[in-house]
């Protein structure tokens, strides 16, 4: 393999058409931009040769470092260009040379959505670097025509700087020695499961994706998943074993069904999680100490929800019963940028309950003392509304805790979860928050013995102000007493049943 850090860029002219508006060809900008990028990440300027039906050599495939190929149906109808990237593809493969530190030197560029596998079937591991837009709403596919704007920015351009950092990381790194795996540098607890997600969670994913790989983490899958359910399932199952965490992206698509499953890709991946995860719980209990292997899970439901199916209602509402199960498993519905702080805490903290520590906003716990303490939660809008429940609790000689509203994320889920485990009984406040919301509070409630709680809840509840369009039985299921009433105002009367069982 020559040493020359030269790169091709290998196309069919089909693809070059000059865009609408007298706009020079999709490849044509590819070639700039990439360039460009190329140059300001590096300061050197590596040569990226441009390569199409009448220019393509196979013979010279062994003068490139890095080979680009712009896979569409135009290009898989050159045979001869085909069977050369196979040869080459099998020939780095069986001399260990495909990968250059965990990072394939052949890379797919897509400009539209295609399956390049069966004109490519040597290269089908291969991660694919998708160059277009699909509309979240109708999942029709767009080709960039228009290089600038926003849509541009969160796709296209956040895809190539990825790009052009991986062709760099392959042109800087030694060469893979034959038969090397690719996850022998990186440890186990730096690995992390990013699962693959609908499309409308795509955008989320690459910047997740791109946060972890800034801090030094390895993500998987590094490859591109199988078609067929089982080899899916199979190669899930290896990356998870090499995995400290797995992170799962919901959003209103449900996915794309792999062949041989009436399930999603989304939806086999968090199966699959779920099984890991118990079996990683009870893996540890019999290890010893120091052979522990943690894992836990992390499940992100976006929080802009608009265009639902039922579908995917129900999976969104497995997903939340499943994790509320495990301590090790966790449904948030928060913002992507709160998302990250929580991802950051449970890699560097080795989990969330490892590390007892003071914070502002904690009160101490009391020994010794028999007041019973009532957790009372209450979403952060509705703050000012629980004054009247909570000065009255007090006048009853309970001790009245509430969530913590200001500071960092960590913290305050801290807070959360140390109450949690300190209470005795505990109000959830349904005010102004959304039903989710609710049943969220009620899935900690169940997760409780994770965080460190030893005692049972002598009683909880949720309190209704104002009227709310529920169905009543899921709060039953969940043994939550239900209280308050439509008319929206406090009464004493309201909590009755509540204190009667916390006496008793």
């Amino acid at each position: 393999m020559s040493n020359n850090r030269t790169i091709a860029l290998i196309y069919s002219e089909q693809d070059n058409a000059m865009i609408e508006g007298g706009v020079k060809g999709w490849v044509t900008n590819f070639h700039k931009f990439l360039s460009t990028l190329m140059y300001q990440i590096t300061r050197e300027n590596p040569e990226i040769k441009l390569i199409n039906e009448t220019s393509f050599s196979a013979v010279e495939l062994d003068d490139y470092s890095v080979i680009l190929v712009v896979a569409t149906p135009n290009l898989a109808k050159e045979k001869v260009i085909m069977s050369a990237l196979n040869s080459h593809g099998k020939k780095w493969k069986d001399h260990g040379k495909l990968n250059a530190d965990g990072v394939a030197r052949i890379f797919k560029v897509l400009k539209r959505p295609y399956d390049p596998d069966e004109a490519l079937p040597e290269l089908e591991d291969l991660l694919t670097y998708d160059f277009y837009l699909v509309d979240p709403l109708t999942g029709d596919p767009q080709e960039f025509t228009r290089f600038f704007g926003t849509d541009a920015e969160r796709s296209y351009w956040m895809k190539l700087v990825d790009m052009a950092y991986d062709i760099n990381h392959v042109l800087h790194a030694k060469e893979a020695s034959e038969g090397s795996g690719v996850y022998e540098t990186i440890p186990r607890e730096k690995t992390v499961y990013l699962a693959s997600t609908g499309v409308d969670m795509v955008i989320q994913r690459d910047i997740i994706k791109r946060e972890l790989i800034r801090h030094g983490y390895k993500v998987l899958p590094d490859h591109s998943l199988p078609k067929e359910s089982k080899a899916l399932e199979r190669m899930v199952r290896d990356d998870l074993d090499r995995c400290r965490l797995s992170i799962h992206l919901v959003g209103e698509d449900y996915g794309y069904k792999p062949r041989g499953s009436e399930l999603s890709v989304v939806d086999i991946q968090n199966r699959i999680a779920s099984d890991h995860t118990y079996q990683m719980v009870e893996k540890n209990k019999e290890a010893k100490e120091d052979e522990k292997k943690p894992f836990s899970r992390l499940i992100w439901v976006s929080p802009d929800l608009k265009n639902v199916t039922e579908r995917q209602k129900i999976f969104i509402e497995d997903l939340k019963s499943d994790a509320a199960a495990l301590e090790e498993a966790e449904v948030l519905q928060i913002p992507l940028q709160e998302l990250k702080t929580i991802i950051r805490e449970e890699l560097v903290t080795g989990g969330r309950f490892n590390v007892r520590r003071d914070i502002k906003g904690l009160e101490e716990e009391k020994t010794g003392k028999k007041t019973k303490m009532i957790y009372l939660i209450a979403d952060k809008r509705d703050v000012s509304d629980i004054d009247d429940i909570e000065s009255y609790l007090k006048d009853q000689g309970f001790n009245v805790v509430s969530p913590s509203y200001e500071g960092d994320l960590v913290d305050l889920r801290y807070i959360h979860q140390e109450n949690l485990r300190r209470c005795d009984a505990t109000i959830i406040y349904f005010g102004q928050a959304t039903e989710d919301w609710i049943k969220t509070k009620l899935q900690d409630l169940l997760k409780a013995p994770g965080f460190g709680r030893e005692k049972p809840l002598t009683a909880k509840a949720v309190y209704f102000r104002g009227e709310k369009d529920v169905d009543l039985e899921h709060y039953k299921k969940n043994n939550a007493m239900v209280l308050g009433n439509n008319g929206g105002t406090f009464n004493p009367e309201h909590l009755k049943p509540f204190l009667t069982k916390i006496e008793t």
